[in-house]
């Protein structure tokens, strides 16, 4: 593959004028980006000791405490926020538990807890963190073509949009993602090995330089004309990619013959030439029954711009009306003749989410500016004090010590062996044998250092009920409970904003299967009885007929997090409160098989060990019983009316003996 050398002038004076906006807005994001490499480095431990204005380090101290780590490491929530989707209409509600099933089982495909476990860090530190959203054609399987993929971009790779402080109202925004060459190649198809890295930082603000083969790609994404979403991509002076609508279906077109391929190489003429076409529609070859039942005919009626049928000249004309002849005065009827109108395959309008793929989570929200406020910035100054108080203390201890007085005509060295003789010429030279301990009392400095520690979590909100500490206010298990509910409840905007972030990602996941799942996308639920069904997220099943008979797509569906997800994924916590609803008969009778075959159910979905094998030996002794209680009804004696009884036990199980007697008499026509 050939690099690059000339684009059309057009795209050049397009990309001349977006790498000048993007400098614009880097020059303006640029105290932010120095704020964020100040964070960066409160959290990896420094060792600088600032000035009381706090603009440069005055000394380094040779022992410290990472205070802002230990706050942000106990504020860290490893629990993944559950979908909750609500249909807007009646008819929709059961495509709404379908969603709700597909997203989970894309929480499950995703690296959603690796993701979590990066963002509660960075959002605590910088303020705030950023999700990228992405449908990848690579991501395919035997069956399928493409699927949604998630990553992390964290906030020195972004460049917004001067002036603005929300992501959904931004006219445009820029990414500096780290990439490799390779991968520039394989995607573009453009080879820029020699670039080489533009911004290290984007990729490290630690690292240094980058190893050779890393390049920096600027990916801007802008809201165009008709307010879809724009993408232009380069490298250095590089264009790679330049798309009006990228959110639009796209086909590739043969140059040679015009046929669609595969962008390859195309089957009727053999040609390698192939240019992108936006589609606009898909197009029905036979007829599609929609999910309320609705037929919708493979053909349609072809209409001009003004929505007036287009005659079919080819046909024969047919007569619309014959006026009679009273109506005219005599004479013959006229003959009013048309041709019918042409038809064609019905067409399907492309949906387009129309959404930037980019979605942020806020720590706290603050008043003019993008990102929220820092966790590390509110801690910064005791984090300073706490050097300082530090190193003071080490000093101290370090400095202090013992030492040992004796005559200086006495010949004896001290060491740690026991039991040696010391001779000595009178008790006065005895008397000068003395230690002195010379270590300077720190109590003073150490009840200082904790004032400062107290001060730094009554900041963030923390108690020692809620870092799992000994608490002595809380006297009891109860009490525990409400200081750390206390606590949560102080830090409640912050899941908050983190349930904010997984709101947008659950509509965005469904709106890019809505727009490129093509194919069916299998799924694994839960009936009402714990069972495991199987079933498929098909997005025909969201188009629509409107009134006029013109179809379009149903994503009128509402999106939040289940309240109730930190408790179902704590799996004893949920063992415990089966077991206590089991006892209070909330799956009825406690010593039917209808209630022990419900509860296990509900114990297998929460993947309670040998919970399958238990509920799988319990339904075998219900069918058991049922088809004891069949035998004595279906086997009389006319003769003797004798009857053949099978008992079975209630909760203890079936007698399977006096069954396994009855068979055999069944089976050979006679009486029991």
């Amino acid at each position: 593959m050939e690099k690059r050398e000339h684009i059309p002038k057009e795209q050049s004076r397009r990309l001349a004028h977006w790498q000048a906006v993007v400098r614009y807005d880097e020059n303006d994001w640029q105290g932010v980006r120095d704020r964020l490499r100040v964070q960066e480095q409160l959290l990896r431990g420094t060792a600088s000791i600032t000035a009381p204005d706090g603009t440069h380090a005055s000394r380094q101290a040779s022992y410290r405490r990472n205070l802002v780590q230990e706050m942000i490491e106990t504020e860290v929530d490893a629990n993944i926020p559950q979908p909750k989707v609500t249909a807007l209409h009646q008819e929709d509600e059961d495509l709404a538990r379908i969603i709700e099933d597909m997203l989970r089982n894309e929480l499950d495909r995703l690296p959603m807890e690796v993701l979590n476990d990066l963002q509660e860090r960075v959002t605590y530190t910088h303020g705030a963190d950023f999700l990228w959203i992405d449908w990848d054609q690579s991501v395919s399987t035997h069956t399928t073509l493409g699927d949604a993929t998630v990553r992390e971009i964290h906030p020195r790779q972004l460049i917004p949009q001067a002036g603005v402080y929300d992501i959904d109202e931004m006219e445009h925004f820029c990414l500096k993602i780290p990439r490799t060459w390779q991968y520039i190649l394989r995607r573009y198809g453009v080879d820029v090995r020699d670039e080489g890295e533009e911004d290290e930082s984007a990729r490290s603000e630690v690292d240094g330089a980058a190893p050779e083969g890393i390049v920096t790609e600027y990916l801007v994404f802008y809201r165009n004309h008709r307010g879809g979403i724009g993408r232009l991509a380069w490298v250095r002076d590089t264009l790679l990619e330049d798309l009006e609508d990228c959110q639009a279906r796209r086909r590739k077109i043969c140059r040679r013959c015009g046929a669609e391929g595969d962008g390859v190489k195309c089957i009727h003429c053999g040609g390698t030439d192939f240019r992108d076409e936006v589609q606009t529609y898909e197009e029905l070859y036979e007829d599609l029954t929609l999910y309320d039942g609705t037929v919708l005919s493979a053909m349609e009626e072809e209409r001009d711009e003004q929505g007036f049928p287009v005659p079919d000249e080819t046909a024969e004309p047919e007569i619309l009306d014959v006026l009679g002849a009273e109506m005219l005065g005599g004479g013959s009827p006229p003959v009013v003749l048309a041709r019918p109108a042409r038809t064609r395959q019905r067409r399907i309008p492309c949906y387009t989410p129309g959404l930037y793929p980019i979605i942020m989570r806020r720590n706290v929200s603050m008043a003019g500016q993008l990102l929220g406020a820092s966790d590390a910035d509110a801690i910064a100054g005791q984090q300073n004090e706490m050097s300082k108080i530090s190193a003071k203390l080490s000093a101290k201890v370090m400095s202090g010590g013992s030492f040992t007085t004796k005559p200086a005509d006495l010949k004896y060295e001290f060491s740690d062996e026991d039991g040696r003789t010391l001779t000595v010429k009178s008790p006065q030279q005895l008397d000068m044998i003395r230690t002195y301990n010379t270590q300077v009392d720190i109590s003073a400095d150490l009840r200082y250092r904790a004032e400062i520690y107290e001060e730094g979590r009554n900041i963030l909100g923390i108690t020692d009920s809620f870092q799992g500490r000994r608490d002595a206010t809380a006297t009891s298990g109860k009490a525990k409970q409400f200081s750390a509910a206390q606590a949560a409840g102080r830090l409640e905007s912050k899941r908050i904003m983190k349930n904010d972030l997984y709101q947008r990602l659950f509509e965005r996941l469904f709106k890019w299967k809505l727009a490129y799942a093509d194919e069916p996308r299998p799924i694994v639920t839960y009936n009402a009885q714990g069972q495991r069904q199987y079933r498929t997220f098909n997005r025909w099943d969201f188009l629509r007929v409107d009134a006029d008979g013109q179809p379009y797509w149903n994503d009128a569906f509402l999106f939040s997090c289940d309240t109730s997800a930190p408790l179902a994924s704590n799996r004893e916590a949920m063992w415990q409160e089966m077991r206590a609803q089991r006892a209070e008969g909330a799956f009825g009778d406690p010593a039917s098989l209808d209630s022990l075959i419900l509860y296990w159910s509900m114990m297998e979905q929460l993947h309670y060990p040998m919970a399958g094998t238990v509920k799988a030996e319990l339904q075998r002794q219900k069918q058991a019983a049922q088809t004891a209680q069949t035998v004595p009804g279906m086997n009389r004696d006319t003769g003797g009316g004798k009857e053949a009884s099978v008992s079975a036990g209630g909760t203890g199980g079936t007698d399977l003996s006096a069954l396994a007697a009855a068979l055999p008499a069944l089976e050979g026509g006679g009486a029991v």
